[in-house]
C-alpha cells in the first residue's frame, strides 16, 4: 500500500489487516501474531516504531530486513543482505568441494557443484539481471572459485574451464 499521508497509510493499513483477519476467523484460520512483522519503505524520514500495525489487539513489529520466498529483503530493497547470505552459503560449498576433490571423480565433484552452487545462483534468475556487477561480484568470484576447485585440468583461462565442465559462468546465466 502507499499513500502520501503517513497517518493515512496508517489507517488503510490497520482496517485492511482487520478485514484479512476476520476472514482468516471466518475461513477457521489463524494469524500467528508472534511470527508477523512488516517493513516500511519510504523514501522520508520516517521511524517505523512510530507506525502502529495492530491485527486483533496484537501489536506487529517492524523490521529492517525480512525473508521473503527465499530472498533477504531490506527496507532500502538493496541486494547486500541477500548476496551475503548467498555468499556464505557459497563458501561453504567451496569448502566442501575442496576437501572432496581429494577422494572423488569429476562427474561426482559436477553434481555436489549441481546441487550446493548451482541452486543459489539460479534460484530466481530473473531478478539477478537487476543487480549491479560490483554487486554480485563476490557470488561470480566464488563460483570462479569453485570452478577452478573441481577442474582437474590446468587450462590457461577461467573461460576454457568452464566450457570443459559444461557450466555456465554466473553473469552468463
Amino acid at each position: 500500500m502507499s499513500n502520501s499521508s503517513f497517518n493515512i497509510l496508517q489507517t488503510t493499513v490497520n482496517l485492511e489487516l482487520y478485514k484479512i483477519d476476520q476472514w482468516l476467523r471466518a475461513n477457521k484460520l489463524s494469524l500467528n501474531y508472534n511470527k508477523t512483522n512488516f517493513m516500511l519503505l519510504t523514501s522520508r524520514k520516517h521511524n517505523p516504531a512510530s507506525f502502529n500495525v495492530i491485527i486483533n489487539n496484537h501489536t506487529i513489529s517492524p523490521e529492517d530486513n525480512l525473508k521473503c520466498l527465499g530472498f533477504l529483503l531490506d527496507n532500502k530493497l538493496c541486494w547486500k543482505p541477500h548476496v551475503q547470505k548467498v555468499k556464505t552459503q557459497l563458501s561453504r560449498a567451496c569448502g566442501i568441494l575442496s576437501k572432496l576433490k581429494h577422494y572423488t571423480t569429476l562427474p561426482v565433484l559436477k553434481i555436489v557443484y549441481n546441487s550446493l552452487i548451482h541452486p543459489y545462483l539460479n534460484y530466481s534468475i530473473h531478478n539477478w539481471g537487476r543487480v549491479s556487477n560490483a554487486t554480485i561480484q563476490p557470488l561470480t568470484k566464488l563460483q570462479n572459485k569453485a570452478i577452478k576447485i573441481i577442474n582437474p585440468i590446468n587450462s590457461r583461462s577461467l573461460e576454457e574451464d568452464f566450457q570443459h565442465l559444461n557450466i555456465l559462468c554466473f553473469p552468463k546465466l
